[in-house]
């Protein structure tokens, strides 16, 4: 067999692999002297069901286009999927390596047409149905030269190989030249793969070079173009080279040279010639059929088939492109089928009678569509529809009517777009489709607001870690020995534990110093619970006891951390617009942290009370808020913690009952112990307790009362509270009515003290804000409010939250928070203070701004002036992910008189994965004194070595520290004790493995297979599995949930995919969760459905198939394509039923023929299952 004769091509010809959006092709290899490709029509009568043409092209060797050099050999059929959109492409594969001779398209003999069909063609009609010249419709049909310079335009040809037509040579410079007896195209070898199709011109920037994937590479890129009509049954065959006859200029007569340039009429629409049908070839299905009048030409042909994506327009924007429909575009219209388009707008309209009758309602059951070709009647909502002949057809068994003509039988308008392939839908009133897209969102956005909410669904199955009467404790320990000016030379340790007793989680903090003795501690016992199922019929969310901090009251009485206990049934993390939450954790010695709430730097603190930081009483903004809570080491560590609570209107669902109860004695610890140096605050060691209960009355109306007692420097107080919240034009809204009396406070009147607030929150113009007034009579002490013991008058708050975006949305953001308050003393003193903090992100920093304004007035008896400041500070951090870090900060007075206050400079620097360095230099400009820092940490792997030290020029104070750390605990998997750098205790962990599931017993065998090098997550941190398949993910969030989950990039083989994408757990200190990750080879399930009637099939699009395992729940879902192709896609190993979605089958009236029960093994495969839809 010559080499030329191994250029094997594949051609779609008229129609043959346009009928679906799948084509599949078999690629064959066979020896030198393999019989040649099957001719189309040969290959037709293997067609395996409509929409799909399998080709046989034996003794090809494939080799792929650079950068694959090495040739690609088929030992055995392999499949090729191309997604031909175009209902007359033809394809020439040439493998690109091969050098050969020309490759010739033989076209169709074209003869000089005859007066009659010089008449015919004359009378054609353009889309609009005006009259076209004989000129213009030959003008509009582009002969085999001019697709020759077309082709040559598109392919990358050089100038010295042009397309030329075998007639005569014709260049790129002279398209127009051309001869009657044009029987072929050569096309210059070599070249690569060409596609052509004619569905749209094609030019420019638009024209884009398409890829058939093959199983190990890609086969050479395609190049589209347009195909003149006479092209469309054009054989290929491989030839040696031109012969030299053919290359002979011709002299034909220019009367010949029109004739070959006109192409033959259309063999469409009603204007066509009788007779035109018998020229196309019918590459449709035999039981395709076609239904028109007699002696009337068919309207649409195969030739005319379009697949087209629907999309629908919204006031949001345009949306959809999932669904597709098979339309035919004709020079008289595009026809679309109505029974296809009523099933994906959800529309109660069924097609019969071979697609001749159509009938169902629309919108209402009072709104009635009537179609009757047969008798060529038509009616729409009560009213008659003039269909002339040709604006609808049936054909195939479904009812096609033009795009224009659509909207006067239904409330919408149909824009079709040829160029994209498209239509777009566009309602006139809302529709089905459209309210109950609006409800899945209405539904999704509640989901979003309440995911925090204790019956919220959960995103991954639940995992839960058994409660132990006892366990090996996780322990952080922390040796330093210190010098400094203040307390001299010391060594100082650190000891954190945690872990289960008595089936409580416990924590224990303890510092102790050579130089005095014990100097912090903290002890807690208790449990939490985002489920609410502790304490039985209490339903607790949380309980603890120990040292413990309490909730504040609505009015009156803040919450207190001290020795004590509280119980709690409250979301854990929700909350009211209203509330001001405390937060409180562990802090490292030498730590401090910033707090940042949606973006925007509320605090930061070094100051550890018993070993934990504070930000009390901080406001929340409605809707979620994200606390982010940023850790910076003495050597430059840095780690985050990030907090989510969604807060509401503080509204309960009729019925709900929360509550709150708990007692503590303030700023006392367990064991008593206290600092160095310690300065006792306000009401120290003071005991107090209170209770709050809120009930939903109804959906709309939550009643709260409150009451506690509390124990203060100057005697016993009690108060009682009640109050309502509700809504007020979507807004939330409280009012809180109070009483307090007991021991007369300092500079209070002895009458019993009263108050009155009320209060506003919500979002307003773009912003979130809460504004409260309150107002007190006789010694009312709100600590709530201001905390430092005398009574009150009258206090306003308020808090705004919102984002700047100045350069639209996408853009640069800039969160921006406000506060306002102004407090006026029973004494006739009157504070007001006000902030605006705002943090923007910009080219890798952070970047965040605070002023801070502050008036006094004194009192009257007092005398004296108000006296006014206004402060500042202006920080800048890099984002984390460089090896170099850097912070800066500089804070300013601007009143009552300007001046730079203080400048700082932090510099971190990772010098690799296990070495830390930081210096520091601040100056402080007033007092002119200057303080250098350096430090260092090396992680071991087993301990950390760090050192820190500081020194003040203007005071000579220095401070100096040696610090040695490290943890231990027990291995879940090995059950092991381990000794390992310190962080395991003051956080959650998990430990898992994950394996493949060879079996498909979802459990961990002796048979199964671990998985290295597969990479996990969580909110916190990322990390891979090792050689065991086992990865350990610590710096979960205490007490809340977590979800952990599976990278599927990362598994070995893109077959195999997780059994769950993740889990979700509530991770507690001192405890690491165990579990093993199944993973598992998944199946597809495949078929078309086919609609039963009048003896027949054929297919049926817009069909919503569910797919349910045992239990009866669905597990996915698919819609059939516009040939009634469907698929499942990976679907897990186990027993399952196919059926239509109940609601389609309710308002369709119909069902399967008959029930499908499938059975997915453990090892993946593809499952062929056709369905059969019949009318009920």
């Amino acid at each position: 067999m010559p080499r030329a004769a191994r250029l094997v091509p594949f051609l779609a010809g008229a129609s043959l692999l346009a009928r679906g959006d799948r084509a599949a092709v078999a690629v064959a290899a066979a020896g030198e002297d393999a019989p040649p490709a099957p001719h189309h029509a040969l290959a037709q009568r293997s067609v395996p069901r409509p929409g799909f043409a399998a080709l046989e092209l034996p003794g090809l060797t494939v080799r792929a286009a650079e950068p694959f050099a090495s040739p690609i050999a088929a030992p055995r059929p392999v499949l090729v999927r191309a997604a031909l959109r175009a209902s007359t492409a033809s394809i020439a594969m040439v493998p690109a390596e091969v050098r050969a001779a020309p490759l010739r398209l033989a076209l169709p003999q074209v003869s000089q047409p005859s007066e009659t069909d010089q008449s015919a063609a004359a009378t054609e009609t353009d889309a609009n149905g005006q009259a076209l010249t004989a000129a213009e419709a030959r003008q509009d049909a582009p002969g085999p030269a001019a697709f020759a310079a077309r082709v040559a335009d598109a392919a990358p040809l050089n100038a010295a190989h042009p397309l030329v037509p075998s007639e005569g040579p014709v260049g790129l410079a002279s398209p127009s030249v051309s001869e009657p007896s044009v029987t072929a195209l050569d096309l210059p070898a070599p070249v690569p793969l060409i596609a052509l199709a004619p569905s749209k011109e094609v030019s420019g920037s638009d024209r884009q070079p398409a890829l058939l994937p093959h199983p190990e590479h890609l086969v050479p890129a395609a190049y589209v173009t347009e195909v003149p009509g006479a092209m469309q049954q054009a054989a290929v065959h491989p030839v040696e080279s031109p012969p030299a006859h053919e290359a002979a200029p011709s002299t034909s007569p220019p009367q010949a040279l029109a004739a070959a340039r006109a192409l033959p009429a259309p063999s469409f629409g009603l204007g066509g010639p009788q007779g035109a049908a018998k020229d196309t070839a019918n590459l449709a299905p035999a039981n395709a059929t076609q239904t028109f009048p007699a002696n009337v030409t068919p309207v649409i042909t195969y030739d005319d088939e379009v697949i087209l994506a629907v999309k629908v327009a919204t006031a949001t924007g345009t949306s959809g492109g999932d669904d597709t429909v098979i339309a035919y575009g004709t020079r008289g219209g595009l026809y679309l089928p109505l029974g296809a388009l009523a099933r994906t707008l959800d529309l109660a309209i069924s097609v019969g009678d071979e697609g001749n009758y159509a009938s169902g309602w629309f919108l209402s059951e009072n709104r009635r569509l009537t179609i009757n070709l047969r008798e060529g009647t038509a009616e729409a909502g009560g009213r008659a529809v003039s269909l002339p002949k040709g604006d609808a057809v049936a054909f195939d068994g479904e009812l096609y009517v033009r795009a224009e003509r659509i909207g006067d039988l239904l409330p919408l308008t149909i824009t079709p777009d040829l160029r994209d392939q498209s239509i777009t839908i566009k309602t006139n009133e809302p529709f089905p489709f459209e309210q109950r897209l609006a409800r899945e969102a209405e539904r999704e956005r509640l989901g979003n607001e309440q995911a925090s909410s204790a019956n919220a669904e959960r995103r991954f199955p639940r995992e839960d870690t058994p409660w132990l009467p006892i366990s090996v404790p996780m322990a952080d320990v922390e040796t330093r020995a210190v010098s400094d000016t203040t307390l001299g030379e010391r060594v100082e340790t650190d000891l954190r534990l945690a872990g289960d007793l008595a089936w409580m989680s416990a924590q224990v903090f303890l510092t102790h110093s050579t130089r005095d003795g014990l100097t912090a501690a903290h002890i807690e016992l208790g449990r939490t619970d985002p489920d609410a199922d502790l304490l039985g019929p209490l339903h607790a969310t949380l309980f603890a006891m120990g040292d413990v901090a309490t909730a504040s009251l609505p009015i009156g009485l803040r919450g207190v951390a001290g020795r004590g206990g509280t119980v709690t049934n409250a979301p854990v993390e929700a909350a009211s617009v209203f509330d001001r939450i405390d937060l409180r954790g562990q802090l490292p010695d030498g730590y401090e942290v910033e707090l940042y709430r949606n973006g925007v730097l509320v605090g930061s603190t070094r100051l550890a009370v018993n070993g934990q930081y504070q930000f009390l009483q901080v406001p929340v903004d409605y809707g979620l808020n994200l606390f982010r809570l940023v850790f910076y080491g003495p050597q430059g560590q840095r780690s985050e913690e990030v907090r989510r609570i969604s807060v509401g209107d503080g509204r309960l669902s009729k019925g709900q009952v929360v509550y709150t109860v708990g007692a503590a004695q303030k700023d006392e610890n367990l064991l008593g112990v206290t600092a160095p140096r310690f300065i006792p605050g306000l009401d120290y060691g003071r005991w107090r307790a209170s209770a709050q209960l809120a009930y939903g009355v109804t959906s709309g109306v939550t009643a709260m009362v409150s009451g506690g007692w509390f124990d203060s420097d100057f005697g016993d107080r009690w108060l009682g509270s009640a109050g309502l919240r509700t809504g007020l034009g979507g807004l939330a809204a409280k009012l809180d009515f109070a009483m307090q009396n007991g021991a007369t406070p300092l500079g209070g009147s002895g009458k019993v003290g009263r108050a009155i607030e009320a209060g506003l929150g919500g979002r307003l113009l773009g912003a979130s804000f809460t504004l409260t007034h309150a107002e007190y009579r006789g010694d009312f002490l709100d600590e709530v409010r201001v905390f430092d013991g005398q009574p009150l008058r009258r206090v306003t708050e308020l808090d705004a939250n919102a984002t700047l975006r100045p350069l639209g949305e996408g853009g640069l953001s800039i969160p921006l928070y406000a506060r306002a308050r102004r407090i006026e003393y029973a004494s006739g003193e009157v504070q007001t203070t006000a902030s605006l903090r705002g943090s923007m992100r910009v080219a890798g920093v952070l970047a965040s701004n605070t002023l801070e304004y502050s008036r006094y007035q004194p009192g009257k008896d007092v005398g004296g002036g108000a006296s006014n400041q206004l402060i500042g500070t202006f920080d800048l951090s890099t984002l984390n992910g460089s090896h170099t870090q850097v912070r800066a900060s500089t804070s300013y007075t601007v009143l009552p008189d300007p001046r730079l206050e203080a400048a700082s400079l932090e510099v971190d620097r990772s010098l690799d994965d296990r070495t830390l360095v930081r210096a520091s230099v601040a100056q402080t400009f007033h007092r002119s004194d200057t303080q250098f820092g350096l430090s260092a940490e090396r992680r071991f792997r087993r301990f950390t070595l760090a050192f820190d030290g500081t020194y003040g020029l203007r005071n000579k104070v220095h401070s100096l520290a040696l610090r040695l750390g490290f943890g231990f605990g027990r291995d879940p998997v090995t059950d092991r004790v381990y000794v390992a750098p310190p962080g395991h205790a003051l956080s959650g962990a998990v430990a898992l493995r994950a394996y493949e599931d060879l079996n498909g017993d979802g459990r961990y065998d002796a048979g199964d297979k671990v998985l290295p090098e597969v990479a996990f997550g969580s909110g916190t941190g990322t990390g891979e599995t090792d050689k065991d398949g086992v990865v350990l993910l610590t710096g979960l969030p205490a007490g809340t949930r977590a979800s952990v989950q599976v990278d599927p990039t990362s598994l070995p083989d893109i077959a195999l995919a997780p059994v769950t994408r993740g889990i979700e757990l509530v991770p507690r200190p001192g405890r690491i969760h165990r579990t093993d990750f199944a993973v598992v080879a998944m199946s597809e399930i495949e078929g078309s459905a086919y609609f039963e009637g009048a003896g027949r099939s054929r297919g049926v699009s817009g069909l919503q198939l569910t797919l349910r395992d045992d239990s009866g729940e669905t597990v996915a879902t698919a819609r059939t394509e516009a040939d009634g192709f469907y698929l499942f896609e990976q679907v897990h190993p186990g027993h399952y039923t196919v059926a239509i979605d109940p609601q389609q089958a309710a308002r369709l009236k119909i069902a399967l023929r008959d029930a499908i029960a499938l059975d997915v093994g453990a090892k993946g495969s593809t499952l062929s299952h056709d369905v059969f839809v019949v009318q009920q």
